[in-house]
């Protein structure tokens, strides 16, 4: 897609002035304060696409930098796989609502005026523009973490855990189709069933639509982030999912553990396929499926499960 005359003005204004956000860590260079402030209500997966590049940069330009992440309570966790230095949430917050210096202070006692930077309505996608590729995102882990799975999805020997992420959950926010269609889902699972020795957990907020299949575990809306995460690190074989900030979020876990990621696309012009790269995880294998003229629904159920197959048999 071409970009639009007011992106084009945009970009050369950029070009020859800086950003904001490269002309505010370059004033922070000189200031002796040295706090970062970032307002985030948008998506879980610019928290890893975006947010963890801009803490890099501002980390290179300013040693000893402390960056402080306001955000709604369902970000709290994702937030700590990155390297902010401290959290805090606002509870009741909807997504995508704003925020001014005057609210912020009321609401979690933070004053703007007392950091070098306060970025309180971020522009990640403009200010990355073509240089996405200088920091590419890499997530902690907490070996502490790896229990949590224990408590939600025990060890099941002899069988194969497939994790799904059937919904984007975030489709009403873009332009197009994101998610592969109900009705392929559901012959994807009984395709790979317990006569291949697989199983199947769902993961995502809302336990809808209902997947009332044996041999499938519904974890929709049951689990903690970082449950989840547990999950497919310490259980799962194989994840199958849209463009989503929990793809995101797997791919660029900087922890090695294998597992080989079956992606499907409508835009392959956005989210880690835009990022470009390999994860930091040297032993993900991924497969991005991209629907023909770019619609995910035009995905067949023949190819995901080769794709599987093919993985679960390596």
């Amino acid at each position: 897609m071409s970009p639009s005359p007011r992106q084009m003005i945009r970009r050369l204004s950029d070009r020859l002035v800086g950003t904001a956000f490269e002309r505010a860590v370059a004033r922070a260079t000189a200031d002796p304060r040295d706090g970062f402030l970032f307002f985030w209500n948008r998506g879980l997966g610019d928290v890893t696409l975006a947010l963890v590049p801009l803490f890099a940069r501002i980390r290179q330009r300013v040693p000893g930098a402390r960056i402080t992440v306001v955000t709604r309570p369902e970000l709290a966790e994702p937030f700590r796989l990155t390297d902010a230095d401290d959290v805090r949430v606002i509870a009741g917050l909807p997504r995508e609502t704003t925020i001014d210096a005057t609210t912020l202070k009321t609401a979690c006692g933070l004053d703007a005026e007392r950091f070098a930077a306060a970025f309180l309505d971020p522009d990640p996608t403009r200010w990355l523009h073509g240089a996405r590729h200088e920091f590419p995102p890499s997530l902690r882990w907490d070996p502490t973490w790896d229990a949590l799975a224990a408590g939600v999805a025990p060890e099941a020997p002899g069988r194969t855990l497939i994790g799904a992420h059937v919904s984007s959950e975030t489709a009403g926010y873009y332009g197009y189709v994101k998610d592969w269609p109900v009705d392929r889902w559901r012959e994807l699972m009984r395709r790979l069933a317990p006569a291949d020795g697989a199983r199947w957990v769902l993961f995502g907020h809302r336990p809808e639509p209902a997947f009332d299949l044996p041999h499938v575990t519904d974890l929709r809306g049951r689990t903690r982030f970082l449950e989840m995460m547990s999950i497919v690190k310490n259980r799962c074989r194989a994840l199958v999912g849209p463009d989503s900030g929990i793809l995101n979020t797997v791919y660029f876990l900087g922890e090695p553990f294998p597992i080989d990621v079956v992606s499907l696309w409508s835009d392959p012009r956005h989210g880690i396929l835009q990022q470009g790269g390999p994860s930091p995880n040297p032993l993900l294998r991924h497969v991005p499926i991209v629907g023909r003229d770019e619609d995910v629904r035009n995905i067949g159920v023949d190819a995901v499960e080769g794709a599987l197959r093919r993985a679960l048999q390596r």
